[in-house]
């Protein structure tokens, strides 16, 4: 089964969005973002994906964790 054929599962879309929010985010080191080929002077709709994606995952963690 190829990965078209197979469902796209919370874990898989979470490692995807976290990758996003790393290309937009500036290094360790302070250099910049490594950049990405969809941002526009407006923004990044791929940053608008991830971002609500990367909070609830968030909160579903913290949540776990005050159990």
């Amino acid at each position: 089964m190829s990965r078209i054929d197979e469902p796209i599962d919370r874990p898989f879309l979470v490692e995807v969005a976290a990758l996003v929010d790393a290309a937009h985010r500036p290094r360790a080191d302070g250099r910049p973002p490594r950049g990405c080929i969809n941002c526009t002077p407006d923004g990044c709709e791929r940053v608008t994906w991830a971002t609500p994606i990367l909070t609830e995952h968030r909160q579903r963690r913290a949540a776990a964790c005050r159990r």
